[in-house]
């Protein structure tokens, strides 16, 4: 093999992975659909699950097989008995029919009250606030039409309040 052989090889193999380079780095832009934004401190109690307070987004048209991708943050603390570490809150984000205000669909991983939002930390009282969030996912065969995205919150574990504090909640295409 020759110098000139090895050399356009080498050159090919650059020019290759330029163009790879060039491929995985293209930015990808969203498509804001709705949102809802609050920065007023709310807090809830009680067994079962609630709306929580402003976050449901204005109505937005989900186009065919497309997926959609959500967003909710927000400070959260729960309150809980001195000793409990084992108490927390839990956010369901759902799918609402733009019409009645349904629920047509909750969104994986939110669904159910495995996912723990925040949590206590012993301390009585509403205490450890942090800020957290998490993103779901709307499938892409799920059917097109006019929806609204809400957030729902429930108590788990000996948990005797939910304080939201500083959330939003953001649907992209």
């Amino acid at each position: 093999m020759t110098m000139s052989s090895n050399f356009n090889r080498v050159r090919r193999a650059g020019i290759a992975s330029f163009a790879a380079a060039v491929l995985v780095s293209t930015p990808v832009w969203a498509t804001n659909l709705g949102y809802a934004v609050d920065s007023n401190n709310w807090t809830f109690t009680g067994a079962a699950q609630v709306d929580i307070l402003n976050m449901r987004t204005n109505v937005f048209a989900k186009p065919a097989n497309k997926r959609l991708i959500v967003v909710f943050a927000a400070e959260c603390a729960v309150n809980a008995a001195a000793g409990n570490t084992s108490a927390w809150v839990d956010v369901d984000i759902v799918l609402l029919n733009a019409t009645t205000g349904a629920v047509v669909h909750t969104a994986a991983p939110t669904v159910g009250n495995g996912d723990a939002f925040c949590a206590s930390n012993g301390t009585a009282g509403f205490d450890g606030w942090a800020s957290h969030s998490v993103q779901a996912l709307i499938p892409y065969n799920f059917p097109a039409g006019n929806y609204r995205v809400g957030v729902k919150a429930r108590l788990n574990g000996g948990a005797t309040g939910g304080w939201f504090g500083e959330r939003m909640v953001s649907v992209a295409l």
